[in-house]
């Protein structure tokens, strides 16, 4: 092994002139290409460096030479004696690389464990990464590996070499033999020098050999300078130590004097001027990655996080907590960045300022890239946070960050866990300060609650308070929110509302889960549910306490009681009797009415009924009401009772339900003075036909009458039956069971708005019955038609019984007089009426009695059909019960399919299309 070394250290003397200690670097860096090659873990496998030169051989076209070194590197392969067969062919192989220039210098790529090279011994650790010249020695890897002499066939040579003795790959691996393969080795590389300056007094072999031992020290410089020359200006000359100075500027976002910004390409540019390998501009260019990306980062935090272009603005609070929050954690990782800063200058001043290929002690550009491996990916991860909150702020920052958290890098997820965590940090304070206490403190709009401070407390529950669905964070679900939402508005309920000023049952429990929860649990709740249990227990507890203050202390269930008694007539006895007083006074044009004197006929209306044992706050804000009066208008039709409502019930009993009520009380209402027409009408056919007895001539006509009125009265008792128990009855029991399960005031007031939404549309007065109650109005219409024909037929008999009774009574009263009972002239007078009464007043009679009678059975006709293609099953039901003996089924057969399985497909697929 000594003699190995001797030969080594005797022929990089002879290669670059130096015989005194200076040899010593270059003896190293010959035994650091022997032992690990020139491409690093590539050259490790002899197979893949055999690989490369029987490419190479091919690539130039010497398939015979390429043959010929595949049975080279069998025999190779098949010798003991070569312990490192890679490292002998990754030598052989630089030294026959094409560098006619001799100015590049071959980067050999180590491993970053760095073990001392001593100059008694190869050693086969780990090297030290280095820079070695390599000139153009060998231009055909056969010469090298030739087991023979001589040097075969068609060789391909510098100029003035002849041949090229081999290196005998079978030498003893001891003694005498290896310092004679030693001797070979080194007189060869002495004549592959001395023939390629002989023969050519112009290249760079032949200038070194008339150099000094002090001149080819420099060997590298001088072969820049030389190839340089045709150049219109020389290159200038760096040193490695001063490149790195220069990255270390690029790290810190300064440009440089050889490094320099490049506005253009947003990146970076090497100074044309100055002299620098391939393989050291790619590491340059990779290192600039480092500076580029920390640039991104920096002057992401320098405009507080938000905007970009003319959106910045240099006010950095605008960009909101969050934004900010962020910013504080990219600064905590850039401060860590630039303490590795600090510790690379300080590895700068380890190393001398050496020229370009030389080794040195300190840093080196590549175990600068191997410094920043992972600060590049660090920085990387937090590029990429700051484009993706380029432009959003608040909740939708906090969802772009957490985009980054489905990544499969470990590395990658701990830094945006971190950045994530602080960012999060004032969401979480407003989340606590919203569930613990109901206060907001958002100034920048970040928090996904926003409240109207416009509203009053009166509309505090349904307007002031609501969900910013865009700043709603994608790791908080929309059920939460709308528990979070619930569980702050209750506490504001409770206080501003209600007035409630004790502290809630279970404020301990949630202080208590408020104590375990972090910042983190927000953005984990898949590895823990340590959110979800704070937001359900602080949901669940304010929302049994906000149910309990309004059901219990502010009677809410007797409240719609009331409703359901008064405005839905629910109270028989209270309504007929209301009915009864006040028709002499709604008889008459709305402008007569006075609302003090309908109060007053009110309060007689309730102590006449059962009424009279509510609740006094009920009755007091019980109350009437006249709707807004149209020309030509009755009291009837402006008439409506009014239910007074104030705090927290207005929360649920909203002014749009108490219009509901109003809108459903008016048309209960008419339903109910039909009635009570149909039975004044019954009432006045009961006396007529008494009196009709004596004119048979007007029998048909009451009859007509009593079946037309008949009809009608059959029709309002089906309609009110069905709004009665179908539409009222059922949709109170679904209300009543509805608030028994009720978790929170939300619940009931849907249930609530469920039940109006129902008995609005049992009542026809929904869009889509819009034509339904058209028809039902137009009924209306027709019995107070038939009132009138009523009337006039009672007028009539009335008149003509008391006028035969007065002509009877005169001829009576004559006769008992001893005189005659008539005279011709008045018999003739006696036949003029009665004719004029069968020729004009019954057949008018006849006539207003058949129109009635044909305008009424068509709308029933028409309305029976609409009723049998309504969506509503109840509907139909009525309608069979509207029909009940078939009459209008015989007058129209499409009324055969109301209830059948095809109808019912077509009306659903009709009303499905709309």
């Amino acid at each position: 092994m000594d003699a190995s070394n001797a030969l080594l250290k005797r022929l990089c003397s002879h290669v670059t002139g130096i015989s005194d200690d200076r040899v010593t670097s270059h003896f190293q860096l010959a035994v650091n290409l022997l032992n690990e090659g020139w491409s690093g873990a590539a050259a490790k496998d002899h197979n893949v460096v055999a690989d490369k030169i029987r490419r190479r051989l091919v690539r130039e076209k010497r398939l015979e030479d390429a043959a010929r070194f595949s049975g080279l590197m069998n025999k190779l392969m098949k010798s003991e004696v070569p312990r490192n067969k890679a490292s002998i062919l990754s030598f052989f192989l630089a030294l026959s690389q094409d560098n006619t220039s001799l100015s590049s210098t071959r980067i050999l790529t180590l491993s970053t464990a760095q073990s001392p090279v001593h100059e008694n011994g190869l050693t086969n650790g780990h090297q030290t990464e280095e820079a070695f010249p390599i000139p153009k020695l060998f231009h055909n890897v056969d010469a090298c590996l030739s087991p023979s002499s001589t040097a075969p066939p068609g060789p391909r040579v510098p100029p003035g070499v002849n041949s090229l003795p081999s290196l005998n790959v079978q030498s003893a691996r001891h003694g005498g033999s290896e310092m004679t393969s030693g001797s070979n080795r080194v007189a060869r590389l002495a004549a592959m020098y001395k023939g390629a300056a002989t023969a050519n007094p112009d290249s760079p072999f032949a200038e070194l050999q008339q150099q000094s031992p002090a001149e080819r020290l420099q060997f590298p410089q001088n072969i820049h300078k030389q190839t340089s020359k045709s150049t219109k200006e020389e290159l200038i000359e760096v040193t490695e130590k001063v490149l790195i100075r220069e990255v270390l500027f690029i790290f810190q976002g300064i440009e440089g004097k050889i490094i320099k910004m490049d506005v253009n390409k947003d990146g970076f540019r090497l100074d044309p001027k100055v002299r620098l390998s391939l393989s050291q501009k790619e590491l340059i260019m990779k290192l600039t990655e480092v500076g580029w990306l920390y640039n991104q980062v920096k002057n992401f935090c320098e405009w507080g996080g938000r905007g970009t272009g003319s959106e910045r603005t240099a006010d950095r609070t605008a960009a909101g907590l969050v934004n900010q929050s962020l910013v504080m954690a990219l600064r905590e990782e850039l401060n860590e960045y630039c303490r590795l800063i600090a510790v690379l200058e300080a590895q700068i001043q380890e190393g001398g300022d050496t020229p370009m290929g030389e080794p040195m002690g300190g840093l080196t550009l590549r175990r600068l890239v191997l410094w920043t491996l992972e600060p590049r990916t660090h920085l990387k991860a937090l590029a990429l946070l700051t484009h993706a909150a380029r432009e959003v702020y608040g909740g939708a920052c906090v969802s772009a960050i957490y985009q980054h958290m489905h990544h499969g890098d470990p590395g990658h997820r701990t830094v945006v866990r971190h950045v994530l965590n602080m960012a999060c940090t004032p969401l979480y304070v407003m989340l606590t300060q919203w569930l613990l206490d109901g206060t907001l403190e958002d100034p920048h709009h970040e928090f996904f609650i926003a409240s109207d401070h416009t509203v009053s407390d009166d509309k505090l529950w349904q307007d002031k308070y609501s969900i910013r669905w865009c700043m709603l964070p994608s790791f908080i679900s929309k059920s939460q929110a709308q528990k979070v939402l619930a569980s702050g508005k209750s506490l504001n309920f409770l206080r501003n509302v209600c007035h409630f000023r004790a502290p809630i049952a279970g404020r301990d429990a949630i202080k208590s889960a408020l104590q375990q929860t972090t910042v983190e649990s927000l953005f984990t709740q898949d590895e823990n549910s340590q959110l979800d249990n704070l937001v359900s227990l602080t949901f669940r507890e304010t929302s049994r306490h906000v149910l309990e203050e309004i059901l219990t202390r502010h009677k809410l269930m007797d409240h719609l009681r009331a409703l359901r008694r008064y405005l839905l007539l629910g109270q028989g006895d209270f309504i007929h009797y209301l009915m009864q007083v006040l028709t002499p006074e709604l008889g008459g044009p709305a402008t007569y009415l006075y609302p003090h004197n309908l109060s007053s006929l009110l309060e007689t209306a309730v102590a006449a009924s059962n009424a009279q044992y509510e609740e006094p706050d009920i009755l007091e804000r019980l109350d009437v009401r006249l709707l807004e009066i149209s020309p030509g208008d009755l009291g009837w039709d402006v008439f409506s009772l009014d239910y007074h409502v104030d705090g927290p019930i207005g929360t649920v009993l909203t002014a749009d339900c108490m219009r509901q009520y109003l809108m459903l009380f008016n048309a209960l209402w008419k339903d109910k003075r039909m009635e009570m027409i149909l039975s004044d009408i019954w009432k006045e056919q009961a006396a007529t036909s008494k009196l009709c007895r004596d004119l048979p001539e007007l029998g048909v006509v009451l009859h007509g009458v009593q079946l037309l009125t008949t009809e009608m009265v059959h029709l309002v008792h089906q309609m009110q039956y069905y709004m009665t128990f179908e539409v009222l009855e059922c949709s109170w029991h679904g209300l009543m069971t509805n608030l028994k399960s009720a978790q929170s005031l939300d619940d009931v007031i849907a249930a609530h708005n469920e039940f109006l939404k129902r008995i609005v549309a049992g009542a026809l007065l929904d869009s889509k019955s819009k034509q339904v109650r058209t028809h039902l109005r137009t009924f209306y219409n027709l019995i107070q038609n038939l009132r009138g024909l009523q009337e006039r037929l009672s007028l009539a008999v009335s008149a003509e019984v008391n006028a035969r009774k007065n002509a009877e009574a005169e001829i009576k009263a004559k006769t008992d007089a001893g005189d005659f009972g008539t005279t011709a002239e008045q018999q003739d007078l006696e036949k003029r009426r009665r004719k004029e009464f069968l020729t004009k007043v019954v057949p008018k009679l006849k006539s207003d009695l058949r129109i009635n009678t044909q305008t009424y059975q068509d709308m029933v006709q028409s309305f029976l059909l609409m009723l049998s293609q309504h969506d509503d099953q109840n509907l139909h039901l009525l309608c069979t019960r509207l029909d009940f003996n078939e009459y209008y089924h015989r007058r129209d057969h499409r009324l055969n399919q109301r209830l059948t399985y095809h109808h019912k497909r077509k009306s659903m697929g009709t009303s499905f299309c709309q």
